[in-house]
Parts: C-alpha cells; sequence; structure tokens
C-alpha cells in the first residue's frame, strides 16, 4: 500500500515581513499626513459656511427692525442708566441692556436667552447675571468658536461706530446718544457698508501671540473675546473718536475662518472677506492698527474716523 506523503510547503501561511510591515505603516502614515490636513480645513470651511448662515438669518432682523422702527438700524447695546435701566421686551420677556443681535433675533422669532433678565444685578437660573448673560440660541455664536456665548464677550459684532452708537454723551440726558438714531436710508451704499461681522474683541490691540483664550465673563483686554459685540472700524480716530476699549484697546474683525472674516452688509447680503480687504491695518506680530481704512465701514463711503462732527 502506498503511504501518502505531505508536502509542508502546502501547510504553512505566507506572512509579511519585517520589512513589508514598516513600508505599509509608512505609507498609511504618509497618506494620514496628506489627508488630514484636507479633512481639517473642510472642517473649518465647513463651520465657516453654517457661521455665514447664522448671518444670513439674522439679516432678516436687522431689517425687519429697521421697517418696525421707522426706518432706524438697530443700536449697538441699549445704554447704562442704573441697574435695571435701561430694558426693552425682547423674544421671551424684558431684558436689561439687549446687544444689536438680541434685539435683531426678537425681530425673526428666535429666543436669544433662556431666562432673560429685567435688571443687571439679578442672576438667571443658569448662573449668569443679567448684564453678561449668555446666549442660548446657537444662531447667534459662531461654530468656529462654540463657546463664545457671552453676551458682551460675543463671537459677533457690530459697527456701532457708524450705524448706532448709542452710548450716551450726557448720562443726564437720556437722548443724548452719540450716534444713534442712524437711519437706513441714510447710509448711501448699503451693499458696501459692513454691519456685522466676526470678531475678536480687544486682543486686536495685542500681539498675536500674546493673545489669551477666550473666557466666559471675564473682562481682561488681552482675551479673545473681550468686549466683542462692540466692533470697531479699520481707521480710529485717537484724538475725538472711540473705540470699545478706548483709550487704551481697539476691537476688530476676526479671520478665524481660514483667513477670512463672515460678514453681514447692511443690504443684507453676506460673504467672507480677509481682514485687508476690509480695510484693516495688521502689523507684522498681528496687531491691528488704527490707521486703516473706513470706506466700507462708514455710512457715506468716506475713509474717515467717526468722531462726534461725523455727518453722514
Amino acid at each position: 500500500m502506498q503511504v501518502a506523503t505531505i508536502n509542508p510547503r502546502c501547510g504553512r501561511r505566507s506572512a509579511f515581513t519585517l520589512i513589508e510591515l514598516l513600508v505599509v505603516i509608512s505609507i498609511i502614515a504618509l497618506l494620514m499626513a496628506i489627508l488630514l490636513p484636507s479633512l481639517s480645513q473642510a472642517r473649518a470651511h465647513a463651520k465657516g459656511t453654517v457661521c455665514l448662515t447664522n448671518l444670513r438669518s439674522l439679516s432678516h432682523g436687522l431689517t425687519m427692525y429697521s421697517t418696525d422702527n421707522e426706518n432706524k438700524l438697530v443700536p449697538g447695546r441699549l445704554p447704562r442708566i442704573d441697574n435695571c435701566n435701561w430694558r426693552a421686551l425682547i423674544m421671551g420677556g424684558w431684558k436689561y441692556r439687549p446687544t444689536f443681535l438680541a434685539l435683531m433675533g426678537t425681530n425673526v422669532g428666535m429666543d436669544p436667552f433662556v431666562y432673560p433678565q429685567e435688571c443687571g444685578d439679578t442672576f438667571d437660573p443658569l448662573g449668569e447675571k443679567g448684564d453678561q448673560q449668555n446666549y442660548s440660541g446657537k444662531v447667534y455664536v459662531c461654530p468656529s468658536v462654540a463657546d463664545w456665548t457671552d453676551e458682551r464677550n460675543g463671537a459677533y459684532g457690530y459697527n456701532y461706530q457708524f450705524l448706532g452708537n448709542s452710548r450716551l454723551k450726557n448720562p443726564s440726558d437720556l437722548a443724548s446718544f452719540k450716534r444713534w438714531p442712524v437711519y437706513i436710508t441714510n447710509v448711501r451704499r448699503p451693499s458696501e457698508c459692513v454691519a456685522v461681522a466676526d470678531s475678536m474683541g480687544t486682543a486686536a490691540s495685542f500681539p498675536r501671540n500674546s493673545r489669551r483664550e477666550y473666557a466666559d465673563d471675564a473682562r481682561d483686554p488681552d482675551r479673545l473675546g473681550n468686549e466683542g459685540f462692540n466692533l470697531d472700524p479699520p481707521r480710529i480716530d485717537m484724538g475725538a473718536g472711540e473705540a470699545a476699549g478706548f483709550p487704551s484697546e481697539r476691537t476688530a474683525a476676526d479671520d478665524r475662518h481660514v483667513g477670512r472674516a463672515n460678514v453681514l452688509w447692511v443690504d443684507g447680503h453676506g460673504n467672507s472677506e480677509t481682514l485687508r480687504g476690509l480695510g484693516y491695518h495688521v502689523r507684522p506680530d498681528g496687531r491691528i492698527d488704527v490707521d486703516g481704512d473706513n470706506t466700507k465701514w462708514s455710512s457715506n463711503g468716506q475713509n474717515v474716523g467717526w468722531t462726534p462732527a461725523y455727518h453722514d
């Protein structure tokens, strides 16, 4: 009887050698190095698109506020008189010193706060003080800086100097607004006049590597987002004008979306712009100077800094 023999090669599994494994790992690492930046940039672009959608949604509120208020543009923020004034009725109830965002959102039916507070020295159930509450609606917050929810230290700033500076020149005269009301019909080129844009706050006055991270309720000038709701234009008259942190600090637009800032214009359209395209003069260390170009900010299309003598 013939006995069957087994070829030892038939039962042996083929395997990668160490060199082959190292080659495969190197290829995977190379592919990851190539693809990850692209994926990261794609995510950044997607967040920028959502941010711009937010601004476009709020643009209806800008127009509707003007329509409902005899062509007046929304004020930057109602002035402080005492702990319970100035207040206004917004979506959800009475609110102490609402910002332009809360006023715009009210006109399009979007709640800015879960518990709007009537007085500045009271606290809502979330522990936020009445004069510095956190926005609850996503439309009020840029997804690229999702933790910037503070109404004072917000992600979006308003061109208050030219469109609605409701600070009082004389606290005893409740009609002595510095520049408000401003009528939308007096804006000569509404499609070329900035209304709202991404804001980096007073950190714009500091070198890029000296800016500190955002902190809720903080009031440190070098922190990102500080007083972000007040958006200063590129040119500031340091003699007769003012700025958000005058005379020491200024705010500026924030090119947080892959080197561009999202902008809402007075006519309601939105797009993204570079800081240079908006007229800002950026120093090599990142600080934003005060000698930029206000052509896209002033209501009359001129490159001038705002002063009390300014006219449309």
